[in-house]
């Protein structure tokens, strides 16, 4: 009861646990006496008091807000998933301290995006375990409905964590899967584009060239219907990408209308493959080494190998 309550005053006041720790006693001890697992100190109540701006006595009143309370909570839930969508992960600690994933009856869609909103923190921090532990309770908990935005952004993050551990094929057959749920509704919306668009990353390193560009003609089609574009430029890379490895040289040349490094590197192979070495040579020695690291297109590296072996003796 007293460290419900403590923790209900601190919530409250928007202070962490660190920021009330601070100086008295250590976060751990005090998520402790918030879980109820330990009984504090008359003197440690009184300094928490103090810091709190209450008495010792207001930790022992009833906790008025603890349960679950669906407007309550479901703001905090909203207003935090747009901190996470715009990058701002500094403010997200104040929601992950709160704990509202230990409320037993927060219905599970609900618990669901909580869930996903610390999977997106912890991945922004670099945690892994975590990232995967609350992404599959995210998932878990957002598959009792029917599928909806919360639950695609779910996938794709289950998708992306696939692909790095070079899971592909389990990627592909989630992402698959929710696209073939999607079908069941008569209305195409964004998320259509989204895990389309992951699949398409997916099928380029099964070098599915194919099917993977039949995924970019149904993206223009979908983004045509609804007015909108997502990822505009990384899109047109791979697409230029796919048409090059189709042997689409001509077809590549058209999208080429930039000046961006991986741009020309693909624009120079698809004229050396046209036989216009000279032109090729030419745009090749103004291009700068590509950085593999940043390159949205992992194969550009090799395909800039390829050009300078081959044009470079010019």
């Amino acid at each position: 009861m007293i460290g419900q309550r403590i923790k209900e005053i601190r919530n409250n006041n928007n202070l962490t646990q660190e920021e009330l720790a601070d100086g008295i006693i250590s976060r751990t001890y005090l998520s402790l006496i918030e879980k109820g697992t330990v009984q504090p100190s008359t003197n440690v109540l009184v300094k928490l008091s103090k810091r709190l701006n209450c008495t010792v006595n207001d930790f022992m009143a009833e906790v008025s807000h603890f349960k679950y309370n669906n407007f309550e909570i479901l703001r905090e839930i909203g207003h935090y998933e747009l901190k996470v969508d715009n990058e701002d992960y500094d403010v997200v600690k104040y929601f992950i301290d709160k704990e509202y994933e230990l409320i037993e009856d927060v219905p599970l869609p609900d618990s669901g995006r909580i869930h996903l909103i610390y999977a997106r923190y912890f991945k922004f921090k670099g945690n892994l375990k975590r990232t995967k532990l609350h992404t599959d309770k995210a998932l878990e908990k957002l598959s009792t409905v029917a599928v909806n935005q919360h639950y695609v952004n779910a996938v794709l993050l289950k998708a992306e964590l696939l692909m790095e551990d070079e899971a592909i094929d389990e990627a592909i057959d989630i992402l698959e899967e929710t696209v073939y749920l999607l079908t069941k509704f008569d209305e195409l919306n964004i998320s259509d584009i989204k895990l389309r668009f992951a699949l398409v990353k997916c099928y380029i390193i099964f070098k599915q060239y194919y099917t993977a560009h039949r995924l970019i003609e149904d993206i223009h089609e979908i983004s045509s219907r609804l007015s909108i574009t997502y990822k505009k430029e990384e899109l047109k890379k791979f697409e230029m990408l796919l048409l090059l490895k189709l042997e689409r040289y001509k077809d590549v040349l058209e999208l080429a209308d930039s000046g961006e490094t991986d741009i020309d590197i693909m624009r120079a192979y698809s004229l050396w493959q046209l036989d216009r070495v000279k032109e090729a040579d030419q745009l090749l020695k103004a291009i700068p080494e590509p950085d593999k690291e940043f390159s949205s297109i992992p194969q550009i590296g090799s395909l800039y190998e390829e050009l300078t072996g081959r044009l470079g003796g010019l």
